[in-house]
């Protein structure tokens, strides 16, 4: 009897959550007083996890910087974060459990309570998934067992080395125009571009770019930015992985700090730690048996379902968004925060046409308005593919430029999948096999195709091969019959 060992990562809990965190800031009293919010920004991230039987306990933190308007006429910035306390119960979690969690600020608002007083209020969305890694074994022959007739599947699944996690950080002093001194972080932004890995022996080097940018406010009130892209890299322990297996890697931010150098006016110290999450594993092809009848026997056996990733390619295309809208007095863009989302889904025949949504948050500096200024324009979308749900978006390029008030964004949003889809198939275990008396008789009989039939549920129900119906009845495509088709079943 042969057998085929592969190695699932078994998916035990799903969940997503909104959090809504919020808080109180006091001015400190060097600022001055706050006469309006220009704009509230911030990055969220988690800190720290501990997986315990039924629950996950998430500690997380939301860095964020509130811009106001100052009874002075000038731009000012307040730097708060907001603590995230969050746990995700499930029965199905246990101290083996491999976790995969994701946050995502989904908004964040700051309002003034009195001149010295502002209340902030952020919502994240935080994706949990659990995994557990299971060996399973698939009887994929059952030689031993004679005149059997066996319903094969060919599958290119996804059989699992190994998964770790690693930490990383990086820290550089980033250097600003020598125009400049800086007096105040007005926002902050990273960006994670050109992952890429290599295996060598029980262990995956990965590396990739860390793309950070800074807005600020000079002592002389005048806005700048400062930008730079620092290298990461990161060794993770995997063992008995080769250079034939595949890596898939994920980096999240665990920590961040953005602060001015005291000794240097013209730079800012950042430093930011990573978590890099790297999942190992190799395709096979395996055959699997789905279901199995004797000619002249019968046979009892058990199914097991279990769910398998079939192949591991990713679904790619790009659609480039390309659009002209007015900006009130604008002079320069510093910077532009992009995002997508599905609004609606509609599905038409064999395809689904995704009602989409660009958010451009433009920050950008205006004719006869000192300061920041941002505005949010909403640019629709349609896509229309094979995939129903699960896509992920990632801007591959990003380009604006102005002329006079008009703003052109010419914009490419590739949209993946990951097709690495999970299919429910059956391990079949515990045969017995019981002789049959032996039937002489040659019997023909005539048969009508009723809803339901395929060749192999008639084939399985009068205990003949199925070669034999499609012999006999010239049967061109065994996967297409018809209810009513006349069928001559010889025994």
């Amino acid at each position: 009897m042969e057998k085929e060992i592969i190695t699932i990562n078994k998916k035990t809990a799903s969940n997503t959550k909104i959090a809504q965190v919020s808080g109180d800031i006091i001015v400190p009293d060097i600022k001055p007083d706050i006469v309006s919010i220009v704009n509230t920004n911030g990055i969220a991230y988690i800190y720290k996890e501990e997986i315990s039987t039924g629950r996950i306990r998430i500690e997380g933190n939301i860095d964020t910087y509130v811009v106001y308007l100052a009874d002075n006429g000038e731009n000012r910035s307040i730097q708060t974060t907001l603590t995230l306390t969050e746990n995700i119960e499930d029965n199905a979690i246990t101290e083996n459990s491999f976790a995969k969690q994701k946050v995502v600020l989904e908004d964040i608002e700051a309002k003034v309570l009195n001149e010295r007083k502002i209340s902030i209020k952020g919502t994240v969305k935080i994706k949990s998934e659990v995994y557990e890694k299971t060996e399973v074994e698939i009887n994929s022959n059952f030689e031993e067992l004679k005149d059997i007739q066996k319903l094969k599947e060919t599958l290119d699944v996804k059989s699992i080395v190994g998964t770790n996690k690693a930490k990383t950080s990086i820290k550089e002093d980033i250097s600003v125009d020598a125009n400049y001194e800086v007096a105040e972080i007005l926002k902050t932004s990273v960006e994670i571009s050109n992952l890429e890995n290599k295996i060598s022996f029980n262990k995956v080097l990965a590396k990739a770019d860390a793309n950070v940018k800074i807005i600020f406010l000079a002592e002389d009130g005048r806005i700048g930015i400062a930008s730079s892209i620092i290298p990461i890299m990161s060794f993770i322990d995997m063992d008995k992985i080769t250079d034939k297996n595949i890596c898939n890697v994920d980096y999240n931010i665990r920590n961040m700090l953005f602060k001015l150098n005291s000794k240097e006016m013209h730079s800012v110290s950042c430093q930011i730690e990573f978590e890099v999450v790297c999942e190992a594993f190799e395709n096979k092809t395996i055959e699997v048996i789905q279901d199995m009848y004797g000619i002249k026997s019968n046979i009892d056996f058990a199914k097991r379902d279990i769910e398998v990733e079939t192949n591991n390619q990713e679904l790619t295309d790009t659609i480039n968004v390309n659009e002209n809208f007015v900006v009130e007095d604008i002079l320069n863009i510093l910077d532009v925060d992009c995002c997508s989302k599905i609004i609606n889904t509609n599905k038409s025949g064999n395809f689904y046409n995704h009602e989409c949504e660009l958010e451009l948050n433009i920050y950008y500096e205006a004719d006869n308005r000192n300061g920041l200024n941002v505005k949010t324009i909403n640019i629709p979308f349609m896509i229309k593919n094979e995939i129903e749900e699960g896509m992920d978006f990632v801007f591959k390029k990003k380009e604006f430029t102005v002329n006079n008030e008009t703003v052109n964004c010419d914009i490419d949003i590739l949209y993946k999948k990951n097709n690495s889809s999970l299919k429910k198939i059956n391990i079949i275990e515990n045969v017995t096999c019981n002789e049959l008396e032996e039937e002489n008789d040659y019997k023909m009989c005539m048969y009508f195709v009723k809803p339901g039939d395929t060749i192999w549920k008639i084939a399985k129900n009068f205990r003949v091969c199925m070669n034999d119906i499609i012999s006999v009845n010239n049967i061109e495509n065994p996967d297409k019959i018809n209810v009513g088709d006349r069928l001559y079943i010889i025994r």
